[in-house]
């Protein structure tokens, strides 16, 4: 299959719903975007890049920076310390629930809703403290491939100028000590924040899921994840990277993905492809509409269903 025109054709099929999602409202550099623009990047098991439509326009990384998050948490602490702080169980509440993390005792029940990526955040900063950020952003660039990435202080002035669900969760979590009494909550919000803020595009997202597609390796094939972390992160992306909307999506697409309100949604595979697509238009679970139905068109017509 000759993919260059194959996603020249997924592009022409997303355009037949970016008028169905909705932009978000919250986010004052978010609610402009313009719902009609649409990108896609698949990067082969050989390392070749297949690009269409506005492939290397910046959105907000938003939510799929989770996946780093806790990448850089695996990396860094023993799966069995980090249970203690947090479940790796499928989402069933909205990933921003305050009612869920209060019934849970103040421990998230994986890393990709809300709760559990601030939880990510201060176990980063619990270990690098004011080198925090130049960890995350060295990562970043690793396991993207980018050494331009770099975040939006516009979005993130913005989100320290609201926020309040996130900070009413952080301190939920500090009530109960999952955050040390002795690290400021602000601290470790403005990490998350910024983690969030990180601007991308679908080859950058391409890339870090071609990374984890992989076992880890690059696409110069060094090792950069370790194999068994990647390997969990497919699997915490398979049970809980579209939330509550999980069972569905592994049904409809069955790709290990997570999505973000930026608009992008990043796919693994079992075939060593890294996949991305964007549409800022989302429907009520926060994923991309277009970005869905571009993707479930990939994995369908290649053949990569893991179930």
């Amino acid at each position: 299959m000759n993919l260059d025109k194959f996603l020249e054709s997924v592009i022409d099929y997303g355009k037949n719903f970016t008028s169905q999602g909705k932009l978000v409202d919250y986010i004052e550099i978010l609610k402009d975007a313009d719902k009609n623009a649409l990108g896609a990047c698949i990067i082969d098991k050989d390392g070749k890049v297949y690009e269409a439509g506005r492939s290397r326009e910046e959105f907000a990384i938003m939510s799929i920076v989770k996946v780093l998050l806790f990448e850089i948490v695996l990396e860094n602490y023993e799966l069995s310390e980090i249970k203690e702080y947090m479940r790796l169980e499928g989402s069933s509440k909205a990933y921003n629930s305050i009612l869920d993390l209060e019934a849970e005792g103040g421990k998230p029940v994986n890393p990709f809703i809300n709760a559990g990526a601030i939880t990510s955040a201060y176990l980063i900063y619990k270990k690098f403290k004011d080198k925090s950020v130049e960890v995350l952003m060295k990562r970043a660039r690793l396991v993207m491939e980018d050494e331009s990435l770099d975040y939006s202080q516009t979005l993130l002035d913005t989100a320290r100028t609201g926020g309040e669900n996130n900070l009413a969760l952080a301190w939920i979590l500090k009530k109960h000590g999952t955050i040390d009494r002795y690290t400021s909550v602000e601290d470790v919000i403005n990490l998350y924040n910024l983690a969030c803020s990180i601007m991308v595009n679908t080859r950058d997202l391409a890339a870090f899921a071609s990374m984890i597609s992989k076992d880890g390796k690059n696409l110069e094939g060094e090792q950069i994840i370790k194999k068994g972390n990647a390997r969990i992160l497919r699997t915490l992306m398979a049970i809980c990277g579209t939330y509550n909307y999980s069972g569905d999506f592994a049904i409809d697409i069955g790709l290990p993905a997570k999505s973000g309100v930026g608009g992008g949604i990043m796919a693994t595979t079992n075939k060593e492809i890294g996949i991305c697509t964007f549409c800022p238009g989302l429907d009520s679970f926060g994923n991309s509409v277009a970005g869905l139905k571009m993707l479930e068109k990939i994995s369908m017509e290649l053949d990569l269903n893991f179930y």
